[in-house]
This record gives C-alpha cells, sequence and structure tokens, in this order.
C-alpha cells in the first residue's frame, strides 16, 4: 500500500517488517537528506535517525554540497544521498554534479515530481541510482533501500569484516565489535589490545609484545593493568575467545 509520507505522523507498524530487515543493514551507514519541503525532510528525518548511523538533513543543495564536503574532510562519507530537484541556491542537479567531481560512484537517490522532467535525462547521465516519485511511497522507498544497503553491507562485509564466531565479528575500518548484531563499546585501550591479537589470530601474543604495541601506540602501562584490561576485554565478549596462555600472553582462535 502506498502511503503518503508527507503526513507529520506515520504509523509505521505496518511497514514492520520492512523496517526490522533494513536495520541489519544500516547501522554503520550515514545518509544525507536535501530537501527544502520541511515537512518531507523532517519525517525522513524522524524515520530514519532510529535506522541509520547518521543523517544529514540540508535544506538546498548548497547546504547539502557543503555537508558532504565536509564529511569527506573527515575521512568519512555519506554513503546514500537523497536529494529533490527543485531546491533553492543550488538545485540537486548541480549538487548531482559536484558531487560526482569528488565521488563518481556516490550513490544517489532522487526525489522527482511531474514537472522535473526536463532535468531526467541530464540526471540519468550522471548516472542517479533510483528515481523516487513524488509523493513518495514508504513501501517503494524502503524496498529500495534494502537493496542498496544490503549490497553496501555485502561489500563491508567481504573487505572489512573480521568474524570470529557466527555471532561474533569485528569490523577493521569503523573498529567496532558486535556480538548477536549488537555493537560492543570498547574502551580505547581494549581496541588496541584486541586488534593487536587479531593481527596474530592463532598465535599466541606475549604480555611484552602487548606492551610495546601500546607504547607504539601511544599508551604507556604496566603489565598488571594490561592483565586488567584483557580481563574487562574477555568478559564483554563472553564466550572464552581469547584465551589466557598461562605466564606466556592470549591468544584468538579463529
Amino acid at each position: 500500500m502506498d502511503e503518503n509520507i508527507y503526513s507529520p505522523e506515520i504509523d509505521l507498524y505496518e511497514f514492520k517488517e520492512q523496517v526490522i530487515e533494513l536495520r541489519k543493514y544500516t547501522k554503520e551507514i550515514n545518509i544525507l537528506i536535501a530537501e527544502d519541503y520541511i515537512v518531507l525532510q523532517q519525517s525522513l528525518f524522524k524515520i530514519f535517525t532510529p535506522l541509520f548511523k547518521e543523517v544529514g538533513i540540508a535544506s538546498d543543495g548548497a547546504e547539502g554540497l557543503e555537508l558532504y564536503k565536509k564529511k569527506v574532510a573527515n575521512g568519512e562519507k555519506y554513503e546514500i544521498i537523497l536529494s529533490d530537484i527543485a531546491m533553492p541556491n543550488m538545485n540537486g542537479v548541480e549538487m548531482t554534479k559536484k558531487i560526482r567531481e569528488i565521488d563518481d560512484e556516490q550513490i544517489i537517490f532522487i526525489f522527482s515530481a511531474y514537472q522535473d522532467s526536463e532535468y531526467l535525462l541530464e540526471l540519468i547521465n550522471l548516472d542517479i541510482r533510483r528515481f523516487l516519485t513524488k509523493p513518495i511511497s514508504l513501501e517503494t522507498l524502503f524496498h529500495e533501500l534494502l537493496i542498496t544497503c544490503r549490497a553496501i553491507y555485502g561489500k563491508k562485509d567481504l573487505s572489512n569484516k573480521i568474524t570470529l564466531r557466527s555471532n561474533v565479528y569485528y569490523y577493521t575500518s569503523e573498529r567496532e565489535l558486535y556480538i548477536d548484531e549488537i555493537a560492543v563499546k570498547l574502551s580505547n585501550y581494549e581496541r588496541l589490545i584486541l586488534e593487536f591479537l587479531l593481527s596474530k589470530i592463532n598465535s599466541t601474543v606475549s604480555n611484552i609484545e602487548i606492551i610495546n604495541y601500546l607504547y607504539f601506540n601511544g599508551v604507556d602501562v604496566e603489565l598488571e593493568n594490561v592483565r586488567k584490561i584483557v580481563y574487562k576485554l574477555r568478559k564483554k565478549l563472553s564466550n572464552d575467545l581469547i584465551e589466557n596462555i598461562h605466564a606466556i600472553g592470549y591468544r584468538i582462535k579463529q
């Protein structure tokens, strides 16, 4: 059933299954919305905030481009951009051209109304991922986002994910540990030690090696503190992934 997304109060219950499925793939995805119609902009923000890692909002193309550039300057990115065509200061076509100069593979969805048809050929040549006709259908939007987010997740999964158990994995780029699809909060010390152990999977790492590794990463700790940090880390992993090799050090077995 098509849902007019412009409604300020949106009942997502009928889309519950789609939302749950989408959530599996969106936890590490940033999305940018460039839309000058505030009701639509805020409706999308309200829907997406619980789903995505970060939701950026812009009221015109110039503001959207500025947010995009700031994200890139910080070594990050918006994996997905949703943009209207007709906006003040800079329209969606011009914003798309500028973004294509930065990243020619950026995923961009365009919201288009009937009167925007003159721009469609130009946008097709800019390799837009999908055109979504206004008024926006939630069913269509969720369907398209699910396909896209699943593909993004799959790429990260192949190049960026260390699987320790069927329900335990670590994303190296994001530097985050997940157990049963839930992010586990790590201290900087815990993260550094885990990453060092992961770089030596199936090999025993001595306490001295850990101390030296931490020192070269700007952390000066004593042996007793290393033991305390590893103890806390082992409790968080909860299924004895880190083996304590008596009087020597530690090992992660895969």
